[in-house]
């Protein structure tokens, strides 16, 4: 599968592949990153991560 390209929009979001985001979110006293797929007004959390590279490494599972 060839590397996705993940461009940042700004401090909290980074769009990847159409309808597929990840989410900086401050929880329990740190941060994490929300891997989303969203597709109209629905929207499905894949899972978090601690680091950025972690949710990219997330999707890269989900559709291996």
């Amino acid at each position: 599968m060839a590397d996705v390209e993940w461009i940042q929009r700004d401090d909290y979001y980074w769009q990847g592949p159409p309808g597929w985001t990840i989410c900086r979110v401050f929880v329990d006293g740190m941060w994490q990153y929300e891997l989303w797929f969203s597709r109209g007004d629905n929207g499905t959390i894949y899972g978090m991560r601690a680091s950025l590279p972690a949710a990219q490494d997330l999707y890269r599972q989900k559709l291996g």
